[in-house]
């Protein structure tokens, strides 16, 4: 009764931003020469795609699962039009079937794509970053001091394919040993530009950069090999990947993410039986989300919070 209510509203707002980072659509600037035709005032309306298409699945009671892959997402005319959908007239959000070419759950909304590039490409490190720290709770350790960040403001290193900007990346011994855990991840998305729209070829600058700069495509190449030597091709074999190998790993982070919303702090050592008896009950109950939000409530860590 209670997530039916509309002031359940804020806590799908702040929930979702809070753990997702969503906040983060606001701290990059696209950058009009390479996309001159983004209207920036889609930005929020990415955010609230998230929002809305988490809403849609707790309201409906449909499997958490459904966060990773889903045949639907939640637009209005203009996001429609930017992710080339038909569907919606007006500027009210409504559920939107995906088309064939369009993948569908979180790791295909425009707003994880804008938060984790630099406004001009696509940044394979912060998405693999928030792959890891944000879905399967396993945030890779924060670099070391003076480590060389992608330069795509050089021109030569800017042409290269990004998996050779990667290789270039970790020739730095301090980079590579976490680098090869961490890459593979933001590889497998690289369908992705930085406003979220499909592509089949990178859009890179070539020569000098200004008004008058010229730009060459090269092709995309989604093939990547996760830690385990796990190979897979794009977006859909990284969603095949979480559902199957790491399924258990999301389900659990999705927990300890929420939990800790509830409480309002950081989850400790002695937090982790309750933590895995709410994961357990979870799973059993076909990953409902009212059902974990209920049972979150009536536990002892939030009756003693």
């Amino acid at each position: 009764r209670l997530l039916a209510n509309e002031k359940s509203e804020r806590f799908i707002e702040q929930f979702t931003t809070q753990w997702l980072d969503l906040s983060g659509v606001d701290r990059v600037a696209v950058n009009p020469e390479f996309y001159p035709d983004f209207d920036t005032g889609l930005e929020p309306e990415m955010a609230r795609e998230t929002h809305l298409f988490f809403r849609e699945i707790l309201r409906g009671n449909e499997s958490a699962l459904r966060l990773l892959d889903a045949d639907f997402t939640m637009a209005n005319a203009a996001l429609a039009k930017h992710y080339g959908l038909s569907g919606p007239r007006s500027q009210v959000f409504e559920r939107v079937a995906l088309a064939a070419n369009r993948p569908g759950g979180l790791l295909a909304h425009g707003a994880m794509h804008l938060a984790s590039s630099n406004g001009e490409d696509s940044h394979p490190i912060k998405r693999a970053v928030w792959i890891r720290e944000r879905l399967l709770h396993d945030p890779p350790a924060p670099p070391p001091p003076n480590v060389p960040s992608l330069d795509p403001s050089n021109p030569d290193f800017a042409m290269l394919p990004v998996r050779r900007q990667l290789e270039v990346h970790r020739e730095d011994p301090a980079c590579n040993d976490c680098h090869r855990g961490i890459d593979p991840w933001g590889i497998a998305l690289e369908n992705f530009d930085a406003v979220g729209q499909w592509r089949e070829e990178i859009r890179r600058p070539e020569g000098k950069r200004g008004k008058k700069a010229r730009f060459t495509n090269v092709p995309v190449d989604a093939n990547t090999t996760l830690p385990g030597g796990h190979a897979i091709t794009g977006i859909e074999g990284l969603k095949a990947f979480l559902l199957k190998e790491r399924r258990d790993q999301f389900v659990h982070a999705f927990v300890t993410k929420l939990t800790t919303y509830a409480l309002g702090r950081s989850l400790e050592l002695a937090d982790q039986p309750a933590l895995e008896k709410l994961t357990h009950k979870f799973a059993k109950d076909g990953y409902r989300i009212p059902s974990l939000i209920a049972d979150i409530a009536a536990s002892e860590l939030f009756s003693n919070r």
